[in-house]
Formats: C-alpha cells, sequence, structure tokens
C-alpha cells in the first residue's frame, strides 16, 4: 500500500532515497531531472517542501518545491514500476495546497522537452507553456581568459546587497530579491560581481551540483553589453571553477536568449537537454 509523506527539511536518509529514486528513472529513461540537490541539502526545518510517496521501505515518488521569490518551481519524479497509479497527481495536489496555504500565486512545472509523461500531467493540471531553458554543460580542461579593459572582478560582501538586487531586477526583472551573500557563502553558493571604475556592472554565482561546478545569476547591466565584460566575468569563474578540480561545469539559458547563448556555446558550452517550464495561477 502506497503512503504518502512530507517534510520540513531532509534528513540524509531522505536525500539518499531521492538519488536512489532518480537513479531508477535515469536507467528506464535518457533523463536529466532538474533537482537542485545544492537546494534540498539546504533544506530548513522552517517550510515544508518535500512530498514522498513509499510502499515498504521503497521511495515510489518525489515531488519538490523550489521557492524564488515570488514563485514556486515545482518538479518531482515517480519510479518506473509504480506509475500510473495515480501516484504523482496525489503529491502534487499536497503541494499545492501547501503553497495555497503560504499565498503563493504562481507554480511553474518543470519537465524534460522531450518527456511525453511529464508534458502530459502538465497539460493536465491546466498549466500553459511559459518558457524553456538550455541545460548546457562545459567539460574541457581548461578556459581562455578574457580580460576586461579596466573591469575588477571581485568577491561580493554584504555592502554589495542593494547593488545586486538592482541588477536582479534590471537583467531579471526579479523586484525586491535581495541576495544575502553571508547565507550564499555558508550555502557553498559564492557570488562574484564585476566593477568599472567603481560601478558595478555585472555579477554571477557559482556552486557545486553533485560533481559539477554549477554557474548561475549571470548578467550584465544592459547598458555595458557587447563590450567583452561579460566574456570576462564568465571565463573568469569557469577558470576558478576548473582550479578548484571540477572537470565538468553546468548553467542554465532560456532558449530564447540568443545572445548569452552565442557566448556560453563560443565560450565551450554544449546544449545537454532542455527544461519547459509551465505556469500555473492557484
Amino acid at each position: 500500500m502506497n503512503e504518502f509523506s512530507s517534510s520540513n527539511g531532509l534528513e540524509e536518509r531522505q536525500l539518499l532515497k531521492i538519488r536512489e529514486l532518480e537513479t531508477a528513472c535515469r536507467k528506464n529513461e535518457k533523463l536529466c531531472m532538474k533537482l537542485n540537490y545544492d537546494m534540498l541539502e539546504e533544506r530548513t526545518a522552517d517550510e515544508r517542501n518535500d512530498f514522498f510517496c513509499c510502499k515498504d521501505e521503497l521511495l515510489t515518488g518525489y515531488l519538490g518545491l523550489y521557492g524564488f521569490g515570488a514563485h514556486v518551481e515545482l518538479t518531482g519524479m515517480v519510479h518506473p514500476e509504480y506509475r500510473r497509479q495515480g501516484i504523482f497527481r496525489t503529491l502534487f495536489q499536497s503541494a499545492k495546497d501547501e503553497c495555497i496555504k503560504r499565498g503563493v500565486k504562481r507554480l511553474l512545472l518543470i519537465t524534460e522537452k522531450d518527456n511525453a509523461p511529464g508534458l502530459g500531467f502538465c497539460l493536465s493540471t491546466g498549466a500553459r507553456y511559459s518558457f524553456s531553458e538550455y541545460r548546457m554543460v562545459f567539460s574541457k580542461k581548461d578556459v581562455q581568459i578574457h580580460s576586461g579593459h579596466g573591469l575588477v572582478i571581485r568577491k561580493a560582501g554584504q555592502e554589495d546587497r542593494a547593488e545586486l538586487a538592482l541588477l536582479d531586477e534590471i537583467c531579471f526583472k526579479r523586484i525586491n530579491e535581495d541576495t544575502d551573500t553571508k547565507k550564499e557563502d555558508e550555502k557553498g553558493r559564492n557570488v562574484y560581481i564585476a566593477e568599472l571604475e567603481g560601478k558595478v556592472i555585472g555579477k554571477v554565482g557559482i556552486a557545486q551540483e553533485d560533481e559539477a561546478g554549477y554557474v548561475f545569476g549571470f548578467c550584465i547591466d544592459p547598458a555595458f553589453r557587447r563590450r567583452g565584460y561579460g566574456r570576462s566575468l564568465l571565463t573568469y569563474v569557469m577558470s576558478m571553477l576548473i582550479s578548484d578540480g571540477f572537470s565538468t561545469i553546468i548553467l542554465e539559458v532560456e532558449t530564447e536568449n540568443e545572445n548569452a547563448l552565442y557566448l556560453y556555446e563560443s565560450c565551450g558550452f554544449q546544449r545537454a537537454t532542455v527544461y519547459d517550464y509551465y505556469e500555473l495561477m492557484i
């Protein structure tokens, strides 16, 4: 009999079961699920974000919520041998109820483009296609660093929070975002900024995702683009990750962001898969 549960925070044994379930799913299908283990490992006990289905000791279904400001992203999986039993729909309803309790209005359901069951589920909820992202991978042994004329790259501090929030608003349309650099450091997520004549014109974050380096939150103020500053900032942190021993670097970019896509590919990144995002207002 299937038993459903949820948790505030994750223990090591729960993380292990999630990884085992992912392995079972990937054996059956060529999937590259967006599970964000760096975030799972930092779950806090003050919020319910993880939903489970078990049969005896086997985890047969999992769904995770990931909050990003005003919206919540959602992804999950069901063991290949336990599908077509309504497991994910039950997990989804519990997660949706939790989001309603929090006052969340916007959900983004994530599925790989070639995953027909995932696409079918998203559409069955009434969600509508919003956008897509490429997951891109760099696996070369070195990178050519491009030095920007007069560009200073340094690690961001608490005194830079206002500038980081402004860049998030300008580049990503994220209003009222606050990057607490101290908390990011504690999570192993380091943020770097690019300055030109004392003005902050760009930023990028780096972290670890399993055995790979992960690049996130990369942006350059639109007024300073097409001058090589983005390439300088990106190759700088890529070189750092390679020096730290990472043989693979991962990032994600919207498929319609042609300028960023060109930059990443010219720096050696290759497209690995496509994630489709479906929006559901609740």
